[in-house]
């Protein structure tokens, strides 16, 4: 007897669909809103496919120093091909890189008030996912942009509101943190009904593609790159 494989997702073959959409009209629609499909089951609407673009494209890339891209390139230097290359990015994204979206998520989307969530994670000595950045201090401009053209859509609902909140509270109980990408994406994504789980799948789908434009780039750099260190002793 030979298990099957049984899946709502897509079907192969001749007569193939995804989602129950014939595959040569997959093929018409925009990348993003296949996206949503794929993910979703159903296909966005005007405004959510214009904020999903938003959204991925806010995180395709942002420089050589974050741990998922400088883990693709020097894998890429140690010799390696594309695609080992860049599952050694994609491996780099963690709870520190990528990973706040899902976390940030679940605390807008759970019944804790903003005030709530602030003193546990403050009393418990943890980081608030979704506030501060190693490189913007005043403001991360893809947070704020995700989170006007959301407004501008009509598509700002109580996750946008409940993370402002927080991070006023956070001001009001510690120190002003600039509200980074993590946190726009995983309030607009709130607002839109998504499930925390699929928070670092966004972040995957678009960082990849600028991974792929480092590997690429590696290609052409001398092999074998060294990260010079100081030995400190004991």
């Amino acid at each position: 007897m030979t298990n099957k494989w049984e899946t709502k997702i897509s079907s192969s073959g001749k007569d193939s669909v995804v989602r129950g959409i014939d595959r040569e009209k997959i093929m018409d629609m925009e990348f993003a809103d296949a996206i949503w499909l794929l993910l979703k089951g159903e296909k966005p609407s005007e405004k959510e496919s214009k904020i999903f673009n938003t959204i991925l494209s806010s995180s395709i890339d942002h420089g050589v120093g974050n741990p998922s891209t400088v883990s693709a390139r020097t894998v890429q230097s140690g010799g390696n091909d594309m695609n080992t290359s860049v599952a050694g990015g994609v491996l780099a994204l963690g709870d520190k890189h990528g990973g706040a979206i899902e976390e940030c998520m679940r605390i807008l989307q759970s019944q804790e008030s903003a005030r709530e969530i602030v003193e546990r994670y403050l009393e418990n000595g943890d980081k608030i996912p979704g506030l501060g950045h190693k490189v913007y201090d005043d403001q991360d401009p893809r947070a704020q942009k995700l989170l006007q053209r959301a407004e501008d859509l009509g598509l700002a609902g109580d996750g946008i509101e409940k993370m402002r909140e927080i991070q006023k509270v956070f001001a009001d109980e510690k120190v002003s943190l600039v509200m980074n990408v993590d946190a726009g994406i995983a309030a607009v994504m709130s607002d839109l009904g998504w499930s925390p789980e699929l928070g670092k799948g966004f972040f995957i789908i678009a960082r990849t593609p600028g991974l792929v434009a480092h590997v690429h780039e590696e290609m052409d750099e001398p092999d074998f790159r060294r990260q010079d260190g100081e030995y400190k002793g004991d």
